[in-house]
């Protein structure tokens, strides 16, 4: 077994080299592999075996947090890790210049059993610099993400960690906070809790808080059988560009949350929307696409990472209709829901 100094060491040149935004994709993926080789060695969690515990999601106050062992292969998310890794960085960078001589504090929510964005970008700064609190639902994965804190060394920037539920957490010193990082979510902001996070975090922090990710937005997408004659698997190829019959933006996270938070009286109901149908001949297939913005110019686009897969329905049998309505409700189950009027 290789020395923890030195896996803190290789660890911290390895992510040093995710800065650079035109990495080659397999040398993108090479790197997150042996970081996960090092993660899943000192955490003893490699997010593919372990206790039965590790293999079960946990429900939240509205929304699902997901399992130790999920957690843990998020990181092979390789995208999603990169871009995410990009943009906390030059989230923090930002930070730096708009509160000068403050040494930036990082709210990190649902941070897993490895806490990457933690563990990779601390060490590209000074303690004095940067320092995070970590939240998790899930015992194991925050003993897990503390234990790795030790292994390499790095408690001068944990300030705190706390046990709890993200979504109804009080925040000891919340004001104090001048980020707030999470990267809960699932494809469409389904399953997994970040829109009630971010509800229940937001008001509390300072006013001036960054936002890592700054944006999720769903995008409608119809397709007709012309515009797809072998079917709807092309979509999922990177290289393919059809553009169908988009009906716009069916969800802007931001503006929903800033619409929701500025209620008197919250129903539940987070989003809803009401758009005009296309012509029938183009209700064949009907696609949500997601897009992440991350910070400034870092973003994940359909397909490139799991949290921004595609979900496609075959449009069979619909009755004589006009409008799709879309509505997000906050609860156990979490989806952008759609019917047709």
């Amino acid at each position: 077994m290789i020395n923890q100094k030195t896996q803190a060491s290789t660890v911290r040149q390895l992510a040093a080299y995710l800065l650079d935004p035109s990495i080659e994709t397999a040398h993108e993926v090479n790197i997150i592999d042996r970081i996960h080789e090092v993660f899943s060695e000192l955490a003893t969690v490699s997010g593919f075996d372990g206790e039965e515990s590790w293999q079960h999601d946990i429900q939240a106050s509205s929304g699902t947090a997901i399992s130790v062992n999920e957690a843990a292969r998020c990181l092979l998310d390789y995208r999603r890790t990169g871009q995410f890794f990009r943009g906390l960085h030059a989230a923090i960078l930002e930070a730096k210049r708009l509160f000068p001589g403050e040494t930036i504090k990082v709210l990190y929510a649902g941070c897993g059993p490895y806490a990457p964005f933690l563990t990779l970008i601390a060490p590209q700064f000074s303690p004095g610099e940067v320092l995070f609190s970590l939240i998790d639902i899930n015992s194991g994965s925050l003993e897990k993400a503390a234990l790795l804190v030790k292994e390499f060394e790095l408690e001068a920037y944990l300030l705190d960690t706390f046990l709890a539920d993200a979504t109804l957490f009080q925040v000891p010193n919340a004001k104090d906070y001048h980020l707030l990082f999470t990267e809960t979510m699932d494809t469409a902001l389904e399953r997994e809790p970040m829109v009630p996070i971010l509800l229940n975090l937001l008001p509390q922090l300072r006013p001036d808080v960054l936002l890592v990710p700054r944006n999720v937005t769903v995008e409608g997408v119809f397709f007709s059988h012309e515009d797809l004659p072998n079917g709807t698997e092309i979509l999922w190829e990177l290289t393919t560009n059809i553009p169908g019959h988009s009906i716009g933006t069916v969800m802007d996270m931001a503006e929903a949350l800033e619409t929701y938070l500025a209620l008197e009286e919250p129903d539940g109901i987070f989003h809803e929307l009401q758009c005009e149908l296309p012509a029938p001949e183009f209700r064949d297939f009907f696609a949500l696409f997601t897009t992440v913005e991350i910070w400034d110019g870092i973003f994940l686009y359909k397909n490139e990472s799991d949290i921004t897969d595609l979900r496609v329905r075959n449009l069979t049998d619909l009755p004589p209709c006009d409008f799709i309505n879309f509505e997000y409700l906050l609860g156990e189950d979490m989806e952008l829901m759609f019917g047709v009027s």
